[in-house]
This record gives structure tokens, sequence and C-alpha cells, in this order.
């Protein structure tokens, strides 16, 4: 048995997965499978009839592999040839297996049995009755059955690797949610944290100087107490002397002391407050997102050097719509010439800016709003992402999405028809609000304080399509 399994096993090498006879004109594909040259052209023409536009997929491994590129294997098919021989030489081609029992070629099958047996057996008394088939005949008939069954679990297999990757897909698209959703909470609580920090100090600050002014105020009035005091310590002295002398020293020099007691009368001090004016009262604007970001409200406007020719502007500046080019506007080293974009007319530098924007929604809506570094490309193409200096979200086909690499999709709860932008210049952050909820969108943070001026920016995409900025008032 053990001699036998070599031969076996070269035997099993020599068979094309998809007839399951030895290879007849053996061809090999990009994945290093074999297969009958005429079984992997049928392969083929039941794929377009079946999947027509998808890629062809080898029936073993599931590998892409083009139809033109199938490559004859010399070597495979002089061992078919070679084991062929092998079996003639043998006589195994000319008289096959033998029955046990009789001795006789086995050359047919019964049915019922599931077995193969001789002519011999044929007529015993045990399968006499039994429905008997020729050898090839029925090999013929279960190959058949066990290529339907392979083609049945080819697609099975193939639909199970389906809802594999489109489970795999959910996880990954349900993990970018999560890490959108963490980031943003995150960013959210530390403006929080700032807000109260700065809050506490101020307060503090209000507090230490109604102290100041307090204790100023009171020490004023010791002195002049004070003052007061050693004045009439040095008369009540005088006057006490006085007593001790005789009357006729008494009488000498005593008009001046007695009408200065007479007249002398004791100031009151200012009066000052018993309670403190800076008592603390929890400041709920810090609650408040909307309350906190408006004290950040920057006036934003548009400048109409850096606008493309198909950019319209309104005259205060605030508005832009993207129409037909505009021949009269002068060409320009600031102006876009590819990108339909324009950028704010004031460069942030530092400390925290908040303003918002009108934008359009619906499937015929195409933008993106956020800001730029102000040595941002304005000549040819360049990629809208935070490498070449935008940190920005987008509307289109009715999906938002931030600008990052790859892109992460967004999904608001309801979609913002005023935009809120929350920069941070120190801090390195910004942030993008549904303004009329406050709820929170996208948040980029990039733990450092932004190196170069940072501009609103505004691209438009489809025709119609317009903009506004709000103003602070």
């Amino acid at each position: 048995m053990a001699s036998a399994n070599p031969v076996r096993r070269l035997q099993e090498e020599a068979v094309c997965p998809i007839c399951l006879e030895f290879f007849t004109e053996p061809v090999s594909i990009e994945c290093g499978h074999n297969f009958c040259h005429v079984c992997l052209i049928k392969h083929c023409e039941t794929c377009e009839l079946e999947s027509p536009g998808h890629p062809f997929l080898c029936p073993v491994c599931k590998g892409k592999f083009k139809k033109d590129n199938f490559r004859p294997n010399r070597q495979l098919a002089n061992m078919v040839e070679n084991i062929l021989e092998l079996r003639t030489a043998r006589g195994e081609e000319r008289e096959g297996p033998f029955c046990q029992h009789h001795q006789e070629q086995l050359k047919l099958f019964c049915e019922e049995d599931g077995k193969a047996i001789c002519v011999v057996c044929r007529e015993s008394q045990e399968h006499r009755k039994h429905r008997v088939v020729p050898m090839e005949e029925a090999a013929q008939t279960y190959k058949t059955k066990v290529q339907e069954a392979l083609t049945q679990l080819r697609k099975e297999m193939e639909a199970a690797k389906r809802l594999e990757a489109k489970e795999a897909k959910k996880i990954k698209e349900w993990q970018e949610k999560v890490q959108v959703q963490r980031q943003i909470i995150v960013s959210e609580f530390e403006k929080i944290r700032q807000f109260l920090t700065e809050e506490e100090k101020l307060l503090l600050e209000k507090l230490a100087s109604e102290e100041k002014d307090l204790v100023q105020r009171v020490k004023a009035n010791l002195a002049d107490l004070s003052e007061q005091s050693s004045a009439l310590g040095k008369l009540i002295a005088e006057l006490e002397e006085k007593c001790w002398k005789s009357s006729v020293e008494l009488l000498q020099d005593l008009r001046q002391p007695l009408s200065s007691a007479e007249t002398i009368k004791l100031r009151e001090p200012e009066a000052t407050p018993t309670e403190v004016k800076n008592r603390y009262k929890f400041p709920e604007h810090c609650l408040d997102m909307k309350k906190m970001l408006q004290r950040f409200k920057t006036d934003v406007t548009l400048d109409p050097e850096t606008a493309h020719v198909c950019l319209e502007l309104s005259k205060d500046h605030r508005s832009v719509r993207l129409g037909e080019p505009q021949r009269t506007v002068p060409s320009h080293t600031k102006r876009f010439d590819t990108y339909r974009c324009v950028l704010g007319a004031a460069g942030l530098r530092a400390g925290r800016h908040y303003w918002e924007v009108e934008v359009e929604v619906g499937d015929k809506a195409y933008w993106t709003v956020g800001v730029a570094r102000g040595s941002l490309r304005r000549k040819g193409w360049f990629s809208m992402e935070q490498e070449e200096g935008i940190w920005a979200v987008r509307l289109i086909r009715g999906q938002y999405h931030a600008h990052t690499c790859p892109e992460t999709r967004l999904s608001p709860s309801r979609s913002p028809q005023l935009l809120g932008i929350f920069l941070d210049c120190d801090g390195g952050s910004i942030t993008f609000y549904e303004a009329e909820g406050m709820e929170p969108i996208f948040s980029f943070a990039t733990g450092a304080p932004f190196p170069e001026p940072l501009y609103p920016f505004f691209w438009l995409m489809c025709t119609g399509t317009s903009l506004r900025v709000q103003p602070t008032v």
C-alpha cells in the first residue's frame, strides 16, 4: 500500500479540477492552477453568462485571471502521457480492477448497493433484482453529479465570501464612525475644560480686584482713625496735666485746650461693603456651546483677489456663487485658476475664532468649506487634503465627507443649513458644527499650533451653488 501512494498522488495531480479526468491540453493561469484547455474555455463562457462584466475567477482559489493569458503546460501534458503509458504497460487500461470473489473484471455498477461488480455478481441472488449499469456510464453520471455539486458549492463559497466582505466592511465603517465620535467627544470636552479654566481665572481676578480695592479703602480709614486717636490722646494728656496744677497755673493758657476740646469731633470712617460683590454663580454659558463660541465670533469676508474667474462675489464680499467666467476679472498671482475656490480676506494667526456659513443642501449642492494655509497653491491641480494645507468638510451627491486621507464619511443627524467653524490656532484644532443645534460634525486635531496663518476656505463645484458667510452682528 505504501509503495502505491506515490503513484496514486501522481495520478491525482494529473486530474483536471473541472472535469475530474486526466488533463487534455493542460494550460496554466496566473494563480498557478492547471485545467484542460476546453474546460477552462467553458468555465469562462459560463462566467460571462452568469456575471457579465466581472473578472474571471479561478475555480479552485477564486484568484482573478485573464481569458487571453492561458499558458500551455507542456511538462504536465508529458506527465499525463507517461501516466497513461504506465497504466497501459501494467494492464490497468486493458484489464482494470478485478472482483475479489470471482476474479472477473469489474465492469458494472450496482446503483442500489453503490459499488462496482462483475458480470458474475450481476447474476447472483444479491444483485439480480438491482439496477445495474456499465461502469463507465455510472462514472460519467456521477462525475456530472459531482460537477453539479462542485458548481453549487463554489457558488455558495462565493456568496459566503461576499457576505464575509460585506460584514468586514460594516465593521470598518462602524469603527470609522466610532472614531469620529470619539474625536468629537475629546475635542468638545477639551473646549469645555478650557472655557471653565478661563472662566475660573476671570472670576478669581475679579474677586482679587474687589478684595484689593476694599482693603485699600479700609486701610485708609484705619490711617485716618489712627491720626484722630493720636490728636485726641495729646489733648487728653494736656488737659489731665492741667488738672494737677495750682489754680494759677490751671487758668493760664487754658482757653486754647478747652476750645479744642469743645470743637473737636470724630470723623466717621468711609462706609465700605459688608458683603462680597463678586459672589460665585455658575456660568451657565459654559454649558451652552453656542454662547461659548459666540465669545470668539470673528468677522469673515471673502478676498476677491483669490476668487476663481467663475465665482461671483456679492458687494459686501460675504456671498459667493458659481456661475459663468467673469472676463473683466484681472489675472492675479493670488487667484485660483483651476479649482473654483476663494479664500477669506484676513488670515487667522493666533487665538480662537468662530464663524458661520449658510450652505445649500440636497443632491445638487456641491461644496467644500473649511480653512487653508496662506501658502496653499493657487495654480493647477492639487490634493484637497491636510498635507496640502486644507482642513475642510464637503457635501457632494447628498453625502458629507471630511477631507482626510482616506476620506471620512460623515453622518450628521440632520443636514446643516448653517455650518459653524471653530478654529483654535494655538491648540491646533478645527471643529465643524451644525450651527442651529450645535451638533459637532467633525473635528481635526493636529496636536500643535498651526505654523502659519489660516484663511477661511470655500470651494464650489456645481454651477448655481452659493454660500454666504454670516455677519458677526
